[in-house]
């Protein structure tokens, strides 16, 4: 049976309370019993309490089901984590002065890496086997020519901001009964950067960066796979202020080959061969991805048999190794017979069918039938 805990008298507060009673009384605790605020080592335990509680009841929906339920595990919230919220300095702060310190994150001022880039590139599986090199046309933000990268009309100079003397940031003090409390924001004046653009710069309009279109060759290494990433360090967008340039990503893509099907570094395919080699064996040529190679078939080798050519099939990534062929044999019916052909074929199937020869018309028993 799951325990019980009131938590409206964990807070001291009514069953009818309202919103504001209960964050009150929470905020009348965590004075008392939070860690910062409080060494007993027991104070802990009591404000991961306390902190149930109102994690509880300041939520309008948990409430209502504590309230039909009367335990929080029945009602489906635990187990709780037993932290403090976020209960931190700001809160320490309001808890007992009923002010809230707080400080606006500055934006960074000096050089700013520029942003990466990703393009995507096809290739062909010859280009895949010999690696090749491709020219991309991008576009990107570059240093602006013109004020070389300083946002300013050539001749000119950002003059140093008067409000926060170059900061980038101002300090607003406010006395209470207890103390100073200071307060960090943003300069407005000059939005963070310390100095300000009297004469922005007409070709990039005080940005320091123009977006342009760039060609750029990358070089293809033989064996890539579809998915392979390229990184050309330097290659993206422009850094602001001096910062260095982000990178460009390549996504290499590989079509498809009617020929060849592709597993890894090796190459599938599928070649006819004629009845005659398939019986008593023979060579014949493959086409590789790069040239004709011989294959060597054994005699008696039945329809879809697969034999294997070592070393012809793609390079491994970054090895000085290859993959293989895999060759699927098919038997090749001739569509058309001379008449020596015919009588040679109507000899074997007699041989083969038992001395029957197939009657013109009639579908016979034998390696070939009429149509």
């Amino acid at each position: 049976m799951a325990e019980y805990k009131d938590y409206y008298q964990v807070l001291g507060v009514p069953r009818n309370a309202t919103e504001e009673e209960i964050k009150r009384a929470y905020r009348q605790l965590a004075r008392q019993y939070h860690p910062d605020l409080n060494p007993d080592p027991q104070a802990a335990d009591k404000m991961r309490e306390i902190n149930e509680a109102y994690e509880v009841l300041s939520d309008p929906e948990k409430r209502a089901r504590y309230d039909q339920t009367g335990s929080a595990e029945e009602a489906g919230f635990g187990p709780f984590t037993g932290g403090f919220g976020d209960f931190g300095i700001g809160d320490i702060f309001e808890a007992f002065f009923g002010t809230t310190f707080r400080q606006t994150r500055v934006r960074e001022r000096g050089p700013q890496r520029g942003r990466d880039l990703s393009v995507g590139l096809r290739v062909n599986l010859k280009e895949v086997a010999l690696g090749c090199e491709k020219e991309i046309s991008i576009p990107r933000l570059e240093k602006c020519p013109v004020c070389n990268g300083s946002g300013a009309e050539p001749g000119t100079f950002p003059t140093l901001c008067s409000r926060c003397q170059g900061k980038g940031e101002i300090r607003q003090i406010n006395q209470s009964l207890f103390g100073q409390f200071i307060q960090v924001i943003e300069c407005p004046d000059c939005h963070g950067e310390g100095t300000i653009i009297r004469n922005p710069c007409k070709n990039c309009r005080g940005t320091g960066l123009i977006q342009t279109r760039r060609e750029i060759k990358v070089k293809i290494p033989p064996g890539v796979e579809e998915g392979t990433k390229i990184r050309l360090s330097g290659e993206g967008d422009a850094g602001w202020k001096g910062g260095p340039a982000g990178d460009l990503y390549v996504l290499i893509s590989v079509e498809k080959n009617n020929r060849f099907q592709r597993s890894g570094p090796h190459l599938l395919t599928t070649v006819e061969v004629p009845y005659h080699v398939m019986a008593l064996g023979g060579v014949i040529e493959v086409e590789s991805i790069l040239e004709k190679v011989p294959l060597e078939i054994p005699p008696g080798t039945p329809s879809d048999s697969q034999l294997t050519l070592r070393g012809k099939g793609l390079p491994l990534l970054g090895r000085n190794q290859k993959g293989d062929l895999l060759v699927t044999l098919k038997v090749e019916v001739p569509k058309r017979l001379s008449q020596e052909e015919r009588e040679i074929l109507e000899k074997l199937a007699q041989i083969r069918g038992n001395g029957k020869s197939p009657q013109p018309g009639k579908k016979g028993r034998g390696l070939f039938r009429n149509h």
